[in-house]
């Protein structure tokens, strides 16, 4: 067969399986169901709604106003959307992103099928001078190149869209070096490499760390010309990472002020010992993403025999098992020891979305197993019972040590099942006559590419229901047009929150500028500041959940959308309504700048007390003259999975917990009231809103903890009081764009004017037209003190490190541009002097 045929057919088979799962699934358009999971549903579709928006109406790349409080937008980019794919999503309706990415993520299953047959096809020289491959290896080749693209690895990670890139293009990464080393060609290393680079830097850590150990085993194995190969592959290593520059450096710049700094591993641990680890590569095993570590090493079940059998091989020499087999053995250990999981994961260590670098173990097994095929006469019989035997004892010990949950017991009866019946095929193979082998390797080509297949409808593709994500966007696009259309003096921002959100970054994925994100890139100042006031905050988000009047004022949010009809209170003002979906003002609320006294910033000091206090303390620095919240004591009843408690008196409420694993909390009362809170693991000031004497109040959870409540009521005053201060000097707001803030104010008092915008490196501060040090608001807001009098102010932002990046990539390209063309004078000069010396030689006879 054409060898062209046979890469489109590595690319037709992981794909066609991939959509009868889809089908069968019932994903869209085949039913109601979507492939989002995990980051997928909360990042990665928001975030493609973002891009989308910013290429078509003409955003900057920049910075983004609709993530968080403000967002850069190249760092966001560089982590999540830099894949060049991504920007085929102009040519999309945007009701269909979810599509887009479906198909996206299916295409990069498909191509690493190719791309690794490419590899094979390479690697062993299975091309003829016909360039034809033959139909024996192109089935083996189609059972390899389909299991590294439907491995436990992509089952896992499939979803994980910006990461697929890397996955697809490693294979002929590692077949442009052995080009680079073997054939000192380095137009497929360079190329490959850069791509993956740019599309995703983090994957492209752990196989540039790889290449290194590769590179080390082909240079044992290179007979000459060892020096100059270490040469070429530093040089375009070193070339290939310059041309991701541009996203590289202002990634690196900006992770110093988010969550994602580096922490150093205190001590070495182990998290799990290899016998229970082997289990992991189990046929039909559950895929794991959480945070016990355990990795998905799924390859199918052949891989496990022929990867004996490759041990056992004559044929292959020791000198090339050895490392090989050492290899492995450094992937396994590596998964279950923690100074190496931290050296593999770019040093760092994963949250959750364990053992991302075992999809290179696993290029690896089936490498060696393909290399066992090859060399298949080298099977002596008795090799096949022995390896049998042994999968059979590691398996068996395995499934007696590891613990419950990690592999099912019917993936080791499934697993057991296919090694007998591969077991059975191979002796077959070994000993039957030619019809007979011919049988039996159809037969083996059909159950291991069943057994892919399966592997993947059963542990891939995980679904939710695309009715359910979707179903508030056409309403709220009406609302938030509504709001901004009601906004007095809207220049630009007019910053809107979700009271029953579905993932923390709606702001993108609906169109409007918030309070709330979950990004690696968002700012860590701004989620300790709202931490300090009894709001969500984490490693990588901060959310408006926990928001007070008077943190919603200095938040700058003047509009709450909300599914509860009867939310309005002194609070918040009903102003319209879509369908189900309402929209509140919020009752008060301040610009996008205003100014707070020095003496007030310097005597809050948030980290000496609680948080209840620490909001208590900033009302009465503003103004107040009473407690904002106030603690008060009521009849409790706390029981496994509920609590009941009685409301004491007339008020507006809020409660608080110390400790809550629940991820969700359900109150009801007798007065009607229906709240769902959600996340509520990470502790936050849950609103409860206007309650009279006497109601009842329950909170159900679902983790049947007993939990006891605090209860707070706030009193209005204070709040007007802390307000009405911020409010007497604000900044007039004259135009806002993506990159560039100016207005205007006049400062009766000095003070700090503080803005509620993250304190990013990126932002620079004019003052009258001088640029000015910004000193920020307890490491989360921009801020400058200003003295009495009249000031312009213009804010400026341009990404740090984005300019030298940029020159930086852009002499990488023009210099590998430059060694191609030294390459083929070069070449054409040894061509010339070539046929200098035959002509000479020519006449020399004559």
């Amino acid at each position: 067969m054409k060898a062209k045929k046979c890469y489109w057919a590595a690319f037709a088979v992981p794909l066609v399986i991939c959509v009868i799962i889809c089908i069968g699934n019932g994903v869209f358009p085949f039913g109601e169901k979507c492939i989002l999971e995990m980051d997928m549903y909360h990042q990665y579709c928001p975030f493609f709604n973002e891009l989308q928006e910013k290429l078509l109406h003409g955003g900057s790349l920049q910075y983004s106003w609709n993530l968080g409080l403000g967002s850069d937008f190249v760092g966001l980019y560089a982590y999540y959307l830099a894949s060049p794919l991504n920007w085929l999503v102009v040519l999309w309706p945007k009701s269909y992103i979810i599509e887009f990415m479906t198909l996206l993520i299916l295409v990069k299953i498909a191509f690493s099928g190719t791309s690794f047959f490419l590899f094979l096809t390479d690697h062993f020289q299975l091309k003829d001078e016909k360039k034809e491959i033959s139909s024996k290896n192109f089935w083996v080749g189609i059972v390899f190149s389909t299991a590294y693209a439907l491995s436990g690895f992509v089952a896992a990670y499939s979803w994980d869209i910006m990461w697929m890139d890397s996955i697809a293009l490693a294979p002929l990464i590692f077949l442009g070096l052995e080009k680079l080393v073997k054939q000192k060609d380095p137009r497929l290393y360079y190329i490959t490499l850069a791509l993956s680079i740019v599309a995703n830097y983090y994957i492209s850590i752990m196989i540039c760390i790889f290449l290194v150990f590769y590179f080390i085993l082909l240079f044992f194995e290179q007979k000459g010309g060892k020096i100059k190969a270490v040469g070429r592959f530093a040089f375009y290593s070193l070339l290939a990472g310059g041309t991701g520059a541009i996203l590289i450096i202002p990634e690196a710049m900006l992770l110093g002020s988010s969550g994602s700094a580096v922490e150093l591993p205190e001590k070495m641990e182990w998290y799990f010992n290899i016998i229970e680890e082997i289990s992991r590569v189990c046929t039909m095993t559950e895929t794991y993403t959480g945070r016990d570590h355990w990795p998905n090493l799924y390859a199918g079940a052949f891989t496990l025999v022929l990867l004996g059998l490759y041990v056992l091989n004559r044929k292959i020499s020791w000198k090339k098992k050895i490392p090989r087999i050492a290899m492995v053995v450094f992937f396994l250990i590596s998964f279950t020891n923690n100074y190496l999981e931290f050296f593999w994961h770019g040093f760092d260590f994963p949250d959750s979305l364990p053992a991302r670098q075992s999809f290179l173990f696993i290029f690896l097994v089936l490498v060696m197993a393909f290399d066992q095929v090859m060399h298949w006469e080298g099977t002596k019989v008795w090799h096949i019972p022995v390896v049998w035997l042994g999968w059979g004892a590691l398996l068996g010990a395995s499934w007696f040590i590891t613990e419950d949950g990690v592999t099912d017991e019917l993936s080791f009866i499934i697993t057991g099942l296919f090694l007998l019946f591969y077991g059975i095929v191979f002796l077959m193979l070994r000993l039957g006559k030619a019809r007979v082998k011919d049988i039996f390797f159809k037969a083996i080509v059909f159950v291991a590419l069943v057994e892919l297949g399966v592997n993947m409808a059963y542990s891939g593709f995980s679904c939710t229901s695309r009715t359910a994500y979707m179903e508030k966007m056409e309403d709220y696009l009406v609302l938030i047009d509504h709001a901004n259309e009601i906004t007095e003096n809207n220049v630009g921002l007019n910053r809107i929150e979700d009271a029953g959100r579905k993932t923390k970054n709606d702001s993108a994925l609906y169109g409007y500028q918030s309070s709330t994100i979950f990004s690696s890139m968002m700012n860590i100042g701004v989620s300790r500041l709202y931490q300090k006031v009894y709001m969500e905050g984490g490693k990588n988000y901060y959310c408006y959940n926990g928001a007070t009047p008077l943190t919603t004022a200095m938040l700058s949010v003047n509009y709450v959308l909300s599914d509860d009809p009867d939310l309005d209170n002194p609070y918040y003002q009903f102003v319209s309504s879509s369908g189900e979906h309402y929209l509140y003002k919020t009752t008060y609320s301040l610009p996008l700048g205003y100014v707070m006294s020095e003496e007030a910033i310097e005597n809050w000091i948030p980290e000496s007390n609680t948080r209840i206090n620490n909001m208590n303390d900033l009302a009465y620095l503003l103004g107040a003259e009473t407690k904002m919240f106030t603690q008060v004591k009521s009849e409790q009843t706390a029981k496994e999975g509920e609590t009941t408690f009685v409301i004491p008196e007339d008020g507006y409420y809020y409660m608080g917990y110390d400790y809550c694993d629940s991820e969700s909390l359900n109150l009801t009362s007798t007065e009607g009231k229906e709240i769902k809170y959600s996340k509520t693991s990470h502790r936050y000031l849950m609103e409860i809103r206007e309650c009279v004497a006497g109601e009842e109040i329950t909170v159900k959870n679902k983790t049947n903890e007993i939990i006891n409540y605090t209860l707070y009521t706030l009193e209005e005053s204070a709040v007007a009081a802390a307000v009405e201060t911020l409010s007497k000097q604000c900044m007039t707001m004259e135009s806002c764009t993506d990159t560039e803030i100016v207005g205007s104010i006049t400062v009766t008092e000095q003070g700090r004017l503080i803005f509620s915008i993250p304190h990013d490196s990126g932002w620079t501060l004019y003052v009258n037209g001088e640029e000015t040090e910004i000193d920020p608001f307890y490491e989360a807001f921009i801020g400058v003190h200003l003295e009495e009098g009249e000031y312009e102010i213009r804010l400026k932002y341009e990404t740090p490190g984005l300019g030298m990046g940029a020159v930086i990539s852009i002499s990488c390209i023009l210099i590998f541009i430059l060694t191609l063309v030294i390459r083929h004078l070069i070449k054409k000069r040894k061509e010339v002097r070539h046929v200098e010396e035959d002509d000479q030689y020519y006449h020399s006879l004559l």
